[in-house]
């Protein structure tokens, strides 16, 4: 039996409290279909340490919405799952501080080639993972040319929203040191990344199963955003 609470009187969104599920894996009922075990393996020894959100749980979040997609859409399931476990390599790389997804198609196609993926597979999982990040360094983000990119970004963006998303966002501020909120606007603060970024997800999506699921998880980033604020400035 579940619970829920509104987290807000004037919004839709609410907190669930879910009975367990044993053994329920982050990544689905496809986490143990080969290929995906050997190249999780090979991932993990780049996101083991990583406690800014981007670890394996991410991943095999991400993967399993790419899954679900994929039977949608008609997509390319080992591409496309492939993709989402490789996709954040980038993140522990360059010093620690991140690096040009680009950067890391070589380490992605190193792990791939243990697999039985052809090279037009492992091709399309390089362009997948290369577009699918919107870094502010890199100016023009690249948009992707093939439904298993614009699945990627669009699963990737999911797990930005919502209250994982949520949950995210102050992991990742805390590891960089970002202020919860900065109301001067003189910092770039975890609350103004909701204005920056999160809140902006919904209408970038790219196919119409993930429009779908971003609803209710762009329902909860307005509430706790408002609800945020409402707390800080004692109006709650």
């Amino acid at each position: 039996m579940t619970t829920e609470t509104p987290i807000d009187d004037e919004s839709n969104a609410t907190l669930t409290d879910p009975a367990p599920i044993e053994g329920d894996h982050p990544g689905g009922p496809r986490h143990d279909r080969p290929p995906f075990p050997a190249v999780a393996a090979g991932v993990d020894a780049y996101l083991t340490t990583d406690f800014s959100g981007h670890d394996m749980h991410h991943v095999w979040r991400v993967f399993r919405l790419t899954q679900r997609f994929a039977d949608e859409l008609n997509a390319d399931h080992d591409v496309v799952g492939c993709a989402a476990l490789t996709h954040d390599i980038h993140r522990v790389l360059g010093d620690g501080t991140g690096c040009d997804p680009e950067e890391t198609l070589t380490t992605v196609a190193h792990i791939l080639k243990e697999t039985e993926l052809d090279e037009a597979q492992i091709r399309a999982v390089e362009h997948c993972v290369a577009v699918h990040d919107d870094l502010a360094f890199r100016g023009e983000t690249p948009e992707p040319e093939t439904i298993e990119a614009k699945i990627l970004r669009d699963a990737d963006n999911l797990d930005a929203m919502g209250a994982v998303g949520i949950a995210r966002t102050f992991a990742f501020g805390g590891v960089h040191g970002t202020p919860l909120w900065d109301p001067s606007g003189e910092q770039y603060s975890q609350l103004y990344h909701f204005e920056d970024k999160l809140l902006r997800l919904r209408d970038e999506l790219h196919t119409d199963p993930a429009r779908t699921l971003a609803e209710q998880r762009h329902a909860f980033l307005e509430a706790f955003y408002d609800r945020f604020q409402a707390e800080w400035h004692g109006r709650a």
